[in-house]
């Protein structure tokens, strides 16, 4: 409900009136490409940010925590060729995955691991089944969802090409191996679920689309899907109960000021 609250407060803000919209995400929007989010946009960067996405006073960004906070969201969209150059495979390198050929930046690897092999002594098999998606893939998987959904629902569960997380290379879809039935509605109801909530940040990630924050984000709760941060940024994002990608429009106006 607090979050549904700052929906409404991000809903009223004047500057909002310049897009003519009623919400913070429209997804019938004209769509902007931009080959990096950290070009200048000033009403873009801000719309999201209110006090629910400040976090603490003189956040400053590493290099690192600059390229893993990248916006990719509703709004802002990595260009079609956007591909890590740093990409390894994940079963590889000794991370449980459902196929082979799922990849993830090499950055991200290790904390995977260490947060797998947590989960595993906490009684927990983690599963990824989703990781780096190009925008090719993604574009077949938007057209699969709005063919299956229709525009509307599917808008509110499936990215648009160039808009997924997925193509950062820095984010997993992730099911516990046992989980019977619907892995997406059920993993975030199950033990397993439940643990990577609470601990995830430890390992710097953070559930991107947390419970009621669609007023802000544009997407129904994904409880199964995490992103990459770095622990820094993480552990700010679960102290402050921020909303991930408001956060990061706010760290973008940031390091653009």
């Amino acid at each position: 409900m607090k979050r549904l609250l700052v929906g409404l407060i991000c809903i009223s803000i004047p500057f909002l009136a310049l897009y003519g919209v009623a919400s913070c995400f429209s997804p019938d929007k004209a769509v902007r490409t931009v080959s990096t989010p950290r070009q200048k946009d000033p009403v873009s960067l801000t719309q999201y940010v209110d006090n629910r996405g400040n976090g603490p006073a003189g956040t400053a960004l590493s290099d690192l925590e600059k390229d893993l906070t990248r916006v990719v969201d509703r709004d802002i969209a990595l260009s079609p060729n956007y591909e890590p150059d740093d990409l390894v495979p994940l079963i590889k390198n000794g991370i449980r995955a459902k196929h082979s050929s799922l990849q993830l930046r090499k950055i991200v690897v290790p904390h995977l691991k260490a947060m797998f092999d947590a989960a595993e002594a906490a009684g927990y098999k983690l599963m990824v089944f989703s990781a780096y998606r190009s925008y090719k893939t993604q574009q077949r998987l938007y057209a699969y969802w709005v063919n299956t959904l229709g525009k509307e629902e599917a808008d509110r569960s499936s990215a648009r090409p160039g808009h997924s997380e997925h193509q950062l290379g820095t984010t997993v879809d992730v099911t516990a191996v046992n989980l019977k039935g619907d892995v997406f509605d059920n993993f975030g109801k199950s033990p397993a679920g439940k643990w990577l909530a609470e601990n995830a940040y430890k390992y710097g990630f953070v559930m991107s689309y947390p419970p009621d924050s669609e007023p802000i984000t544009g997407y129904k709760y994904e409880p199964w899907h995490f992103r990459y941060l770095g622990t820094r940024i993480a552990k700010i994002i679960k102290e402050q109960d921020l909303i991930p990608p408001q956060y990061l429009r706010y760290l973008a106006l940031k390091s653009d000021n």
